[in-house]
């Protein structure tokens, strides 16, 4: 069978092996020059830049894992520790890691009370039915019941737990309000916490893809080639891209929601072009500070996630990625970078986000001689937002596609890297299991 995956994300890329492997004839278009769509890295200066994700979390990312150790990759993996300090407003710092929830419950502001309150729901939880797969928007879709995860936090955790473990871990990962998500993926990784190890390949996250075509000898690999339209052309389908026309029997759709809505209009029903164009996305930002001297080599966390109870918090974490990816700086090197938060960038300029992230910086590591660079990274349509009610519009959709095409992102769940493998393997056996 001939197929063509457009999109080069993990998503796409993922799609593309599985297809390989299963002995079909596979084309992939990209528009950028480089595989890795919002996980690939920025080369400047001798750093490497995430542009978006920063790691993988081990067993809570069960397909990517999976994959990486059928493709021999996976010993690859460079861990990280994920050191933290939450920050209060009045500066006090209570160290944490990452990936140990228990971790958090050590801190002072919590009174026993809030801390047998937010061990009790834990229990709970754990001893609760739950989604078996945090990355499947069907499953998703039938344990969410219409709460957004703020008001499930203070109902469950208490005011001050909410503030000191919920909004924090939120603020980093998804960088939106805890009221606009719905319940079901953040209770689903809760559950799972004590599988959750960081790590992150040598060369950066963008790389899983990158593997993914390299495990996939003869699969023909277009960059820089944005796919125009898509045709219907009896039982088969013909791409248009660069000028260029391209028979296929099947379809994988691995692309940002309102690009796959675009390339459907005349193939699918109004009613599901318009679920895939109002699929909520965020404003995003985050600004790597760059030092060829690292001015903090003796700093005690990798991470500072500032916390407190305040109205409004610019930013969600300052990690310094010397620690979370040692390859993406020159020996001796360091780089910051300052992750906000989405409300606020509706009032800020550039020169305003840049110039917040260095007081942070400061404010979080201490003082430093001027950076050697300030880069900003933002996006319109950043990360994808899943409010009550997204998972069930989304994963009807699926039942609204022609015969022979799927579509694959990880715009279904939960933004993230094992979203998009798991979406992008899924569309590629259900197109190879449609043809038998």
């Amino acid at each position: 069978m001939k197929v063509v995956v457009i999109g080069g994300g993990p998503a796409g890329c993922a799609a593309a092996y599985i297809l390989k492997k299963n002995g079909h004839e596979v084309r992939l278009f990209e528009a950028t020059d480089c595989v890795g769509g919002r996980t690939k890295q920025l080369k400047r200066d001798g750093f490497s830049l995430a542009t978006g994700a920063l790691f993988l979390m081990g067993g809570i990312y069960p397909r990517t894992s999976a994959l990486l150790r059928e493709m021999g990759r996976y010993q690859e993996l460079v861990p990280w520790g994920g050191a933290a300090q939450l920050a209060d407003k009045d500066n006090a710092r209570y160290p944490v890691s990452f990936v140990s929830l228990p971790s958090y419950l050590r801190i002072p502001v919590l009174s026993l009370g809030d801390k047998f309150r937010v061990a009790m729901a834990g229990i709970r939880l754990l001893l609760s039915p739950g989604v078996k797969n945090p990355f499947n928007g069907s499953e998703l879709s039938a344990f969410d019941k219409g709460e957004n995860l703020e008001d499930w936090s203070r109902k469950h955790l208490g005011d001050r737990a909410y503030e000191y473990i919920m909004r924090p871990l939120m603020d980093f990962l998804y960088a939106v309000p805890a009221s606009w998500l719905s319940t079901p993926f953040p209770l689903a990784i809760i559950q799972q916490a004590h599988k959750m190890q960081l790590s992150v390949p040598p060369g950066g996250v963008g790389q899983v893809s990158e593997w993914f075509i390299q495990g996939s000898p003869g699969v023909q690999v277009h960059l820089s080639s944005r796919v125009e339209r898509v045709e219907r052309n009896g039982k088969a389908y013909t791409v248009f891209a660069k000028g260029e026309s391209y028979e296929a029997d099947g379809l994988v759709i691995a692309t940002e929601a309102f690009v796959a809505a675009d390339l459907l209009k005349q193939l699918i029903p109004a009613d599901a072009a318009q679920k895939l164009l109002k699929t909520p996305y965020t404003d995003y930002a985050h600004v790597a500070i760059g030092y060829q001297k690292n001015p903090w080599p003796d700093f005690p966390a990798d991470l500072v996630l500032p916390v407190g109870v305040r109205e409004v918090r610019k930013v969600g974490a300052i990690v310094l990625h010397s620690r979370r990816h040692p390859s993406s700086v020159p020996k001796g090197g360091e780089v910051a970078g300052v992750y906000f938060n989405t409300p606020p960038l509706a009032t800020m300029s550039d020169d305003d986000i840049k110039r917040d992230a260095l007081a942070a910086v400061a404010q979080s590591f201490g003082s430093a001689p001027p950076p050697s660079f300030v880069h900003l990274f933002r996006y319109d349509r950043g990360l994808t937002i899943a409010g009550p009610g997204h998972y069930g519009t989304l994963d009807s959709v699926h039942k609204e596609m022609p015969k022979g095409v799927y579509l694959a992102g990880d715009y279904f769940s939960q933004a993230g890297v094992e979203a998009a493998v798991f979406s992008g393997e899924r569309a590629a056996l259900m197109l190879h299991n449609s043809r038998g």
